[in-house]
């Protein structure tokens, strides 16, 4: 992880130092989840929110739902949108996690309460047009990878957590689900909308 990508942001947030919700967004593959937590060790009592806890439950997933998991179809924005809305008011909540072991989210596994300083929301589609998140945020940031190293780390994934049996089956999976999540990201001008881009 480079420290100027956290030095960035460290700058952004002394220019807004009441900043209460942080996006951190990109394509698959990014690095998102990593630079969510770097960033929240940097700042004391901050909370990290996964978007992956708004992942529709398998069991509401049809057959093509499940192939395509990780497509903006198969998560609940309208539950992310409800939530981060109250928490904006509130500075309080209960939000989900998502289990990896049973591919599935864990309603009520992060607490964030009124002494939190700081949220860091990270996810795929927090900057998506039509999910209508971006204004919630106090600053945006997007995670700026090239597409191939991207699908190189998320085939990677999917072979270590079981998603897929074999490399070729990893790869396949990268290249018919996870590339057109990126693509759809990036033709939706999510980079281009972000507050900061760290390439």
């Amino acid at each position: 992880m480079s420290d100027a990508r956290i030095d960035a942001v460290a700058a952004a947030l002394r220019a807004k130092p009441d900043a209460y919700l942080i996006a951190i967004a990109g394509i698959p593959g990014a690095g998102k989840t990593t630079f969510a937590t770097t960033l929240a060790a940097q700042l004391p009592g901050a909370v990290v929110l996964p978007m992956d806890g708004y992942h529709l439950p398998r069991v509401q997933l049809d057959a093509d739902g499940l192939r395509r998991r990780g497509a903006a179809h198969t998560f609940d924005p309208a539950g992310l949108r409800a939530d981060l809305t109250r928490l904006r008011s509130l500075r309080q909540g209960v939000f989900p996690a998502f289990d990896h072991a049973e591919q599935d989210p864990r309603p009520g596994a992060i607490r964030v309460d009124v002494t939190t300083p700081r949220v860091i929301v990270e996810g795929l589609y927090l900057l998506l047009r039509e999910w209508q998140l971006a204004p919630l945020f106090d600053l945006t940031v997007f995670l700026d990878c090239d597409l191939c190293t991207a699908l190189d780390r998320i085939a990677a994934r999917h072979l270590a957590c079981g998603l897929a049996a074999t490399e070729e089956a990893a790869r396949d999976r990268a290249e018919t689900n996870d590339r057109l999540n990126a693509e759809a990201i990036l033709a939706d001008g999510c980079r281009e909308r972000a507050n900061l881009v760290l390439r």
